[in-house]
């Protein structure tokens, strides 16, 4: 068994992309290490908070795909304000969580939503995990704005006013490395510039590639911290409504992973003079 490793982690939004976080989680766990502190928004946000209750990654790929999670929370079918599987959803996060609160947590964990009505980040730190992760994938037009019963107010995804809540940690995490698991970002250059004429592929192609030129412009007020290592899965062939590519998505983010942890290899300077092998004089 690989010696245990504290770091922090932080998991960003992405829909169906979020199954990369899995993967990354896989290859993390394997070599190792253990998170004593988490900050997630939307798919990152359930990631995390059952990884937070402590869920392996194993274990967690089994529970979501055997509901069927991503396909409830995440599938594009058409656009409109809707209680689509609302219901449904809300019974699987009770069952995921009961009635859990983050006081009862080991392990900070801290989850990303967005005040509808007045645009303002919200940081969920306390009350019931499952009102927390069901605010954060909130995500408009797939699902209504929620009631949250502590905060009193309507919130939505967390990736509206920060996609990826790098700053939690940044802000508060003592330790010296947090892996930062980033799925939204991977822009295709050959994707959307002339989107397909018919509506429903070219829709899903522009929604997609907005949103990641909108996260990349997020990240850009994100302070520099040399603790933190980015994991970017490359997810630019996927969108966040590939519901049913969710093995090839882990996929990516173990290798993410991989290549995280791979050693970089030392820059190769010129030898000084005279370092070369010895030659024997001439007789």
């Amino acid at each position: 068994m690989p010696q245990t490793k504290k770091a922090a982690l932080v998991l960003s939004g992405g829909g169906a992309l979020g199954a990369a976080h899995m993967g990354a989680l896989n290859v993390l766990e394997a070599e190792g290490f253990e998170f004593d502190f988490i900050s997630g928004v939307s798919a990152g946000a359930i990631v995390g908070a059952l990884s937070a209750c402590g869920r392996r990654s194993g274990e967690m790929v089994g529970l979501l795909k055997t509901v069927d999670f991503f396909s409830l929370a995440f599938q594009m079918t058409t656009f409109r304000v809707a209680r689509r599987g609302s219901d449904k959803l809300d019974a699987l996060l009770t069952e995921f969580f009961g009635d859990r609160c983050f006081e009862d947590l080991k392990v900070p964990l801290v989850i990303g939503a967005t005040d509808f009505q007045n645009g303002e980040r919200v940081l969920l730190k306390r009350g019931r995990i499952r009102d927390a992760v069901r605010a954060s994938i909130s995500v408009p037009l797939f699902f209504e704005p929620f009631w949250h019963p502590g905060e009193r107010r309507w919130l939505a995804d967390g990736g509206l006013t920060q996609n990826l809540p790098l700053d939690c940690a940044t802000g508060s995490y003592g330790g010296s490395l947090i892996y930062a698991v980033d799925v939204a970002t991977a822009l295709n250059p050959g994707r959307a510039v002339n989107p397909p004429v018919k509506w429903k592929e070219g829709a899903k192609q522009t929604i997609q590639r907005a949103f990641r030129i909108l996260f990349l412009s997020q990240q850009a007020a994100l302070a520099p911290d040399p603790r933190v290592v980015r994991i970017l899965p490359d997810v630019a062939e996927f969108s966040a409504f590939d519901v049913r590519r969710i093995d090839r998505i882990m996929k990516a983010g173990e290798q993410a992973a991989r290549d995280a942890l791979a050693p970089r290899a030392a820059p190769q300077l010129p030898a000084p003079p005279g370092s070369g092998p010895i030659q024997s004089a001439p007789e």
